[in-house]
């Protein structure tokens, strides 16, 4: 099925609002917008819609959507069978709006839907809020600000499209749905679904270009690059036993002579490898041998918090998937888990596995000379210190210190030192303590996020350190040392972003 343009927008009214809580309503748009043929990610989306209690749908009809535009021009555009170039795009309110739209409230709102003129495949640029359900879990999401017929709205997601099967394919979309949030979390600039096209051509191929038959690991890697990323690449284990030996490495405290230790050495469980980028809100790509996603958000096990469950963004099924279990996909196009694509920012040289290996490396000294008493070291002794990585911006991890419960006089010590732009955020973690849903914190390694990965050791990063009584940081050009002797050390929360 297609659409005329008469049929696509019916009048000249702005919009037009559905209650979706009469029964067979949402069925009808559903059939409406998929053409009569189905759409795996529109069902989803209002199933995350009821999930959600929404009981309106807002619907503008002649939508300006830049994306779809960019991707009229470049592709859709030229065939013999038209399509409009305008798109619809649902708001979804948890209220009943009325027929006047008179009432848009923002407490409300769960976000919009772009709806593209694409049977089967309709959906476009998507911000819809993450389920009830994934309310304590770490998400990788930014806050956009929407304008529906005057009226401010604000919706905190995490990005999503889905492939049109043509021009894009699931490893476009993935791209761009790294890039949309890299632009609403990170200030990098916006880029529209035909750049992201035409950045990936050309290299490494696996099939025609247009219309596409998808794209190799390099296009991936190049297309990245070009549209202002530093994407690291990571293989990931693939099998059960694989991942279950992962872990295995060689602690820091045997590093070699000189602290180079490589913090590639052994292997990494996948888990480990995507939640430390998770955690910086650099939303990973998974890459299997047919097929691409994003994985958007974890939420470890509150029995057992080793046990850990990754949810993606899967443009060919829809958005806030839950994965049980990696090693038993029940679909082919996820078998196996290959390659993780790292969209890791140009301001930040060093990678989530080198910074946490330099913190571990520092870890292991001080815990040689730590006072028994002190909470890193009761949880190293009762095996249960662990570690947490991120990246952030400087200045969001000074200004969140107190809200933290950090000591005073730590954060002082911080707070009046000469630091980059980005930081590797270390954190010894208890895990007792974490288990617990307390406070979980006992120390931290600060790391430079543009320190040589080459020329230099593997502490030479380390900025500033928290041991437990001990804390210290280290000037720049002069590298002057403040000590900092705290006399009664504790526990205090996470600084990474995106913990609910």
């Amino acid at each position: 099925m297609t659409w005329s343009f008469l049929s696509w927008s019916p009048d000249d009214a702005a919009g037009a609002v559905y209650d979706v809580t009469v029964p067979g309503v949402w069925e009808e748009l559903l059939d409406f917008y998929a053409g009569g043929a189905g759409s795996r990610p529109l069902e989803r989306v209002v199933e995350l819609a009821r999930e959600h209690g929404v009981r309106s749908v807002v619907v503008e009809q002649r939508h300006l959507d830049h994306d779809w535009r960019s991707e009229h021009g470049a592709f859709h555009g030229q065939l013999f069978r038209r399509r409009p170039s305008v798109c619809h795009r649902w708001h979804l309110f948890t209220d009943d709006v009325p027929d006047d739209l008179s009432r848009l409230r923002p407490e409300a709102y769960r976000g919009y839907v772009v709806l593209r003129p694409l049977p089967s495949t309709p959906v476009g640029r998507t911000m819809i809020a993450p389920p009830p359900g994934l309310a304590d879990a770490v998400r990788c999401e930014a806050t956009e600000r929407v304008s529906l017929f005057g009226r401010p709205l604000w919706i905190t997601a995490m990005p999503f499209t889905s492939q049109d099967a043509e021009y894009l394919r699931c490893a476009h979309a993935t791209l761009w749905m790294v890039l949309r949030h890299a632009h609403l979390a990170h200030g990098l600039p916006r880029r529209l679904t035909a750049e992201v096209h035409d950045a990936a051509l050309g290299g490494v191929i696996v099939g025609r270009q247009i219309p596409s038959e998808g794209l190799s690991v390099q296009q991936m890697l190049a297309g990245a690059t070009r549209l202002g990323l530093s994407p690291g690449l990571m293989h990931l284990p693939a099998t059960r036993d694989e991942d279950a030996a992962a872990d295995a490495v060689t602690p820091p405290a045997q590093a070699a002579p000189g602290g180079r230790a490589d913090p590639q050495a052994g292997r990494l469980s996948l888990r480990a490898v995507l939640c430390r980028y998770v955690n910086s809100q650099l939303p990973p790509i998974v890459i299997s041998a047919s097929h691409a996603w994003v994985v958007v958000g974890y939420r470890r096990d509150p029995d057992d918090d080793r046990r850990v469950t990754l949810w993606r963004h899967d443009d060919a099924r829809g958005p806030y998937l839950e994965v049980a279990d990696p090693f038993a996909e029940p679909e082919d196009a996820h078998r196996p888990w290959q390659t993780a694509i790292l969209p890791l920012l140009p301001a930040i040289h060093v990678t989530a596995e080198r910074a946490e290996a330099a913190g571990r490396l520092w870890f292991a000294g001080y815990l040689r000379r730590a006072g028994d008493d002190e909470p890193v070291a009761r949880a190293a002794a009762a095996g249960e210190l662990t570690f947490r990585t991120y990246v952030v911006r400087t200045d969001d991890f000074l200004e969140g210190l107190l809200d933290r419960g950090v000591d005073p006089a730590l954060a002082d010590l911080y707070r009046l030192a000469a630091l980059p732009e980005h930081l590797w955020v270390v954190e010894a973690v208890d895990r007792a303590a974490r288990r617990a849903g307390r406070p979980d914190v006992v120390g931290e390694a600060l790391v430079d996020a543009t320190a040589s990965t080459h020329h230099e050791p593997l502490q030479e990063g380390l900025v500033a350190l928290h041991g437990g009584r001990l804390a210290h940081r280290i000037g720049p050009d002069h590298g002057t040392r403040r000590d900092l002797q705290l006399r009664d050390p504790g526990h205090y929360r996470t600084g990474r972003a995106g913990h609910r």
